[in-house]
């Protein structure tokens, strides 16, 4: 019964209960709306960003929030201001993404936006009414999925290395791109699934108040991955649309 999220893998090895104060869904639900605050905060800020420091921002927040994001992970003590750092940096980092794009092709910030928070309200009904359950099966999927989707694109760069033109056909292949981004949409949601199960299995474990804050990064990488793949489909459809 292992998650597909590295973060909530992790948790998943630490069956102890203790006394004092516990995990609760209030405690993290909290956590998370504020990780994903200082998320927009940051992303918003992004935007008055001098364009000579773009490409370092870019690079930069990317690097820290990957070490943050690890840090956090395997050192609970330092959860809380690593999981704040990792939002920042993914902030920055998709937000100057995002402030770029959206010169290019108005209302693509809105539509991501508006389409990662319906999805999360969509999953967070489906989860709580029963009609949608972290079983061992959708975990099985979802882990495959995740594996098939890195060896996948492993394989691309090997071949685009060794092929260039491969590589150009696979990009202009208009209808693959949009069915892969689909599908890691997809993935993306059933992730929510299986950490929302994670997320009542610390609470049901009774687990220290501080892997609240290990519970609020998982779902805010999740989020970023459902996020960043609706923009990338938004900008293929646009710059189509543009043809």
């Amino acid at each position: 019964m292992r998650s597909s999220n590295p973060v909530f893998s992790r948790l998943e090895k630490e069956h102890v209960i203790v006394s004092g104060d516990v995990a609760t869904k209030a405690g993290i639900s909290s956590k998370t709306f504020l990780l994903v605050a200082i998320t927009l905060i940051s992303g918003f800020l992004s935007a008055f960003l001098p364009e000579e420091f773009l490409i370092g921002v870019l690079g930069f927040a990317g690097i820290i929030a990957f070490i943050a994001a690890m840090l956090a992970m395997f050192i609970p003590k330092i959860a809380a201001p690593m999981s704040i750092v990792y939002s920042v940096g993914q902030g920055l980092l998709y937000g100057t993404i995002t402030w770029i794009l959206e010169a290019m092709f108005p209302g693509v910030a809105l539509t991501a936006l508006v389409g990662t928070a319906a999805i999360f309200v969509v999953m967070l009904v489906l989860y709580n009414t029963g009609m949608l359950r972290g079983s061992s099966i959708l975990r099985a999927i979802v882990l495959g999925s995740l594996i098939a989707i890195l060896l996948g694109s492993l394989a691309i760069s090997i071949l685009s290395l060794v092929n260039p033109s491969f590589g150009t056909a696979f990009s202009n292949n208009y209808e693959l791109s949009i069915g892969i981004t689909l599908f890691m949409i997809v993935i993306g949601a059933f992730m929510l699934t299986l950490d929302f199960d994670r997320a009542d299995q610390v609470v049901n474990m009774g687990l220290e108040k501080r892997t609240e804050w290990q519970v609020a990064l998982g779902f805010m990488i999740t989020l970023i991955w459902i996020y960043y793949n609706i923009l990338r489909l938004v900008v293929m459809i646009m710059a189509r649309n543009q043809n």
